[in-house]
């Protein structure tokens, strides 16, 4: 079978950090094209691809002469603020797209690029594809089949966080490309929140801050949210030295931690009779710590293997649109509230508004 024609837009960082090498060892990709705004960016890495066996791939000077050759599929890794154009433009051109996070900026951006996905799908049969490998991850599989198991109990409580006194010094850091951790982190703990819970967020309490970061962005952003059965969400990035556990798990009968790889379960039993003259009732607590299996933060050849089934009409995306729409929703709530200081609501119009 021949592989999959596949060009780079956007050749920084992400690029050569994240996607290059498995599309250098990944046997159902060939890549052929790379675009810059820099064209010296694009020119090394498509030398890097060209001495590693891809031997047809070209830097071009234009985004509109790479849509004009037969490549198949685009990962679009640009600045956050021309995601959606630049998505736009090669599904227009009836080429796959994978758009990294966060996919939309808002709202009426996510609207835009569902019509233009629906579009190229009726007419070229080609797929728009949100790049959230954090919901490929086996903390968020592993947390998912202890809470199906019942032995933490009703889950009343989720806590997903990341912190770093690192300082940031790109584009990263400036509103007119999109920039600030919320549009940069928040896709990817809040988009495996959403996974998890399965359910509408219908409240949300939000505050964003500027503490070391140079620039004009949130380097620190926390929110509160509320589902439709009640469970309690919190969710933050924060300058801080990465020591708390990056889940919290609160149910009735137990609670569940996660650093890094390692998870950590308790399950909680009340041993004896109960003493109701007893200031509080005693406990006994089955814990049991292990390492989380296979990589926590998602497999990245295994995505790609998954994309290329997609390409191929073998399946559908594992991430749909429904959700990355709905993850847009709260992401527009998160900025409304901490912009505004008040509580925001979300109707059920605006989460099943989705398609």
């Amino acid at each position: 079978m021949a592989r999959i024609k596949t060009a780079i837009i956007g050749c920084g960082k992400n690029a050569n950090e994240l996607h290059t090498p498995i599309l250098l060892r990944h046997p159902e990709f060939i890549v052929t094209g790379t675009y810059d705004l820099v064209y010296d960016r694009a020119e090394k890495l498509a030398k890097v691809f060209y001495l590693n066996g891809h031997a047809d791939c070209k830097a071009y000077e234009s985004s509109e002469a790479l849509l004009a050759t037969d490549v198949e599929y685009i990962v679009v890794l640009t600045d956050s603020a021309s995601h959606t154009k630049v998505a736009a433009d090669c599904l227009r051109a009836g080429k796959n797209v994978l758009i990294t996070k966060p996919w939309a900026l808002d709202s009426k951006d996510a609207a835009f690029i569902i019509d233009e996905a629906k579009k190229a799908k009726a007419k070229y049969g080609v797929s728009l594809m949100p790049f959230l490998p954090q919901n490929w991850g086996t903390d968020l599989s592993t947390i998912k089949e202890i809470i199906d198991s019942g032995d933490i109990g009703q889950v009343y409580m989720i806590r997903r966080r990341a912190g770093t006194f690192g300082k940031r010094y790109d584009w990263q850091i400036y509103k007119k490309f999109g920039g600030g951790y919320l549009n940069n982190w928040g896709p990817h703990l809040l988009g495996q929140l959403l996974a998890l819970v399965d359910e509408p967020v219908v409240q949300v309490f939000a505050e964003k801050r500027q503490v070391i970061m140079d620039g004009d962005c949130e380097d620190t952003f926390v929110a509160m949210m509320k589902t439709q059965s009640g469970i309690i969400l919190n969710c933050e990035h924060c300058i801080m030295v990465d020591k708390l556990p990056h889940w919290i798990v609160q149910g009735s009968k137990g609670t569940i931690f996660v650093t890094d790889g390692t998870i950590d379960v308790h399950k909680i039993s009340y041993p004896g009779p109960i003493d109701p003259t007893a200031y509080r009732s005693k406990t006994e607590d089955d814990n049991k710590t292990y390492p989380l299996p296979g990589q926590y933060n998602g497999d990245r050849f295994a995505i790609y293997s998954h994309i290329a089934d997609v390409i191929r009409h073998k399946c559908e995306y594992r991430v749909p649109l429904t959700f990355t729409r709905n993850l847009t929703t709260v992401c527009d709530a998160i900025h409304t509230s901490a912009d505004t200081d008040h509580i925001v609501r979300i109707s059920p119009e605006q989460w099943n508004k989705a398609l």
